[in-house]
């Protein structure tokens, strides 16, 4: 099998893209227009399909288990902790100071956070601290750096050729939490995520190991479970003050669909080749997804009371949001990530144990 390095399925790149689409039509169509955060938004009839855009992020996590795990192939613990920074962090730091920022210079009290919680939001360990995030949708990235400490873990351990018996440890929280919730196990074991990272996970081992009844039987259970979460925040969303009627079919046909589709590319029966959309799509889409929410909805506002026009208004914040995506793509993630990895996996430690041994 090719190294981790080597591996670049086309067809995951454009799924991110799909994904962070959804998240952003949510977000600017349905939930910044609910909370008031966007002004003169409404259009009923596409509401009617951005409120269901927020499962775009258990879409995110079906390809963190499926390209972290690929991450991890053959990989030292270090050089996992190394690629994880190098892909994160540059990002985060400028998309939270960007977001916050903005919000200290125009005086967005709705938005703002104390110069402490930016600090805490640019660790990614704002959850732990209680801290407010800088940018409502950092909530994911806590659950994604979760993950990537579990993976690192079993890297340190020894464990990743029991990977198997791992994935089904996790589900079993996962359904004993869906039968009794628990927030500390909900919280740090990430059991209400679980079906998702480990559905991903499952599909790499199936795309690169093949296909058994176990790995069959793992998906199953992972099904199982996301559509019992996902109908049940489904449900939770239709009560306070932003609340918003979802139907429970839709809901479980767009789960069912991510399984779908991810199986298709499992198997190897939907592949497709580097394209201008899948390189856009895999460069564009975290950034996008760490300022788009808040600095968008703050951009929004100064460019409708400016020009009078919410279409106008709309279009130029889409345009702008993805100009700085790639700017940061360009002058921040590449060169800043390429130096982080290179400062973080050094042979220093490789060598010790060599002649160690």
């Amino acid at each position: 099998m090719k190294s981790s390095q080597s591996l670049r399925f086309n067809e995951i790149d454009f799924l991110r893209g799909i994904a962070c689409l959804a998240v952003l039509v949510f977000h600017y169509f349905s939930r910044a227009p609910r909370a008031g955060w966007m002004q003169g938004v409404d259009y009923p009839a596409i509401e009617l399909m951005a409120r269901y855009g927020y499962l775009g992020v258990h879409l995110f996590f079906v390809i963190s288990g499926f390209v972290i795990l690929m991450s991890a192939h053959d990989a030292t613990p270090r050089a996992f902790v190394a690629s994880r920074v190098a892909r994160l962090y540059p990002t985060l730091w400028v998309g939270a100071t960007l977001t916050a920022g903005t919000a200290w210079l125009l005086g967005e009290g709705q938005f703002m956070v104390s110069m402490r919680d930016w600090l805490i939001n640019l660790t990614m360990l704002a959850h732990w601290f209680d801290a407010p995030y800088v940018d409502g949708a950092y909530w994911s990235l806590g659950y994604e750096l979760h993950f990537y400490i579990f993976v690192w873990v079993a890297l340190r351990l020894g464990l990743m050729n029991r990977l198997p018996w791992l994935l089904v440890g996790w589900l079993a929280i996962s359904a004993i939490n869906a039968v009794k919730p628990m927030w500390p196990v909900q919280f740090w074991l990430n059991a209400k995520w679980a079906p998702f990272f480990v559905a991903g996970g499952v599909f790499y081992l199936i795309r690169t190991q093949g296909e058994t009844l176990g790995r069959y039987a793992l998906l199953a259970a992972s099904f199982v479970l996301a559509l019992i979460y996902a109908l049940g925040d489904a449900a939770s969303q239709g009560t306070g003050p932003e609340a918003v009627a979802l139907r429970p079919v839709v809901v479980g046909t767009v789960v069912t669909a991510v399984f779908g589709v991810f199986w298709l590319i499992a198997t190897g029966r939907f592949t497709m080749r580097a394209s201008a959309i899948t390189f856009y799509a895999g460069a564009l889409t975290y950034p996008v997804y760490v300022i788009h929410q808040f600095f968008g909805a703050m951009l929004f506002e100064q460019l409708r009371m400016a020009l009078g026009s919410v279409p106008l208004a709309m279009a130029l914040v889409v345009a702008a949001v993805a100009a700085l995506a790639w700017a940061i793509h360009v002058g921040v993630e590449r060169p800043l990530g390429k130096r982080l990895r290179r400062l973080l996996d050094t042979p220093r430690l490789e060598a010790r144990m060599s002649s160690v041994g």
